[in-house]
């Protein structure tokens, strides 16, 4: 497949201009290319030259260092910003960022699409695995919900610290983040859980969920799509046996995608 093997080497070498390049440059460079080559051919590419994949280590790392970056920037200027009054993320959200990845703004409103597919209505928790320091998704389901209790997981405490901070400083009172490994979180009161697209070992938190959570859970995965699973885990190929598909968004430009899983039929283990 010459075509593939075209854009293989022109993947190849920008992978292999990494010490030139910022992590920002990099992923960008990445991104862009996935972009031009289209999401179809992107997913074939990985499928007929697998060994693309060994990249993954060293782009995850670099994927990771841009978006601690660009975290750091946005949440000091959210915490630094005088609120006079009540106020919501909309307002202190960055609408732009110079880093290339997803602004917090960005990412709030690209959950649009998944208010069409999950049912908050009769959600008493909803869980958030991989909150982050800046937990955008736990932002807007306040938003947008009456959820009574939001509840955000990281395992880094910086972000749990930040998180927390950050909805004290808005007055979100029905959101919390704890300190806390979504392997080992009890998803047994929770209606809607969302995995965010950098957890990791992802399968194993979402057969944990498969494990604890009622019959009726809805899940979010948000996933890697085309060159983007070169920085980011998929799990919808392997997906635990006792889950199941039930729909998709678009793809956004940054790669990814939000896919809705339900559980199946099959009971789950006695704890």
């Amino acid at each position: 497949m010459p075509e593939l093997g075209a854009w293989k080497r022109e993947l190849e070498q920008i992978v292999g201009s990494l010490p030139g390049r910022t992590p920002t440059e990099l992923i960008n460079a990445i991104r862009d290319l996935g972009i031009a080559m289209g999401h179809d051919t992107g997913q074939a590419l990985l499928e007929t030259y697998p060994e693309i994949l060994s990249y993954r280590p060293a782009l995850t790392a670099a994927f990771g260092k841009m978006v601690q970056e660009q975290d750091t920037a946005e949440i000091r200027h959210m915490l630094d910003q005088d609120l006079s009054g009540p106020a919501s993320f909309g307002q202190i959200a960055a609408g732009k960022t110079s880093i290339g990845v997803l602004s917090s703004r960005d990412a709030y409103n690209r959950l649009n699409e998944v208010f069409d597919h999950v049912d908050f209505g009769s959600c008493c928790r909803a869980v958030m695995v991989g909150c982050g320091g800046r937990p955008f998704t736990m932002f807007r389901i306040h938003d947008q919900t009456v959820v009574p209790e939001i509840i955000g997981l990281d395992i880094v405490p910086e972000a749990v610290e930040t998180a927390n901070r950050l909805a004290a400083k808005l007055g979100y009172v029905r959101m919390r983040a704890e300190l806390c490994d979504g392997r080992d979180y009890d998803y047994g009161e929770a209606q809607v859980v969302y995995v965010a697209s950098m957890v990791s070992p992802k399968a194993a938190v979402v057969s944990r969920i498969a494990d604890t959570a009622p019959q009726g859970v809805q899940i979010v995965l948000w996933e890697p799509v085309s060159l983007g699973r070169l920085w980011v885990e998929s799990v919808e190929r392997t997906l635990d046996p006792r889950l199941a598909v039930t729909g998709r968004t678009s793809i956004h430009r940054n790669m990814t995608r939000d896919v809705f899983v339900a559980r199946g039929s099959v009971p789950r283990p006695a704890s």
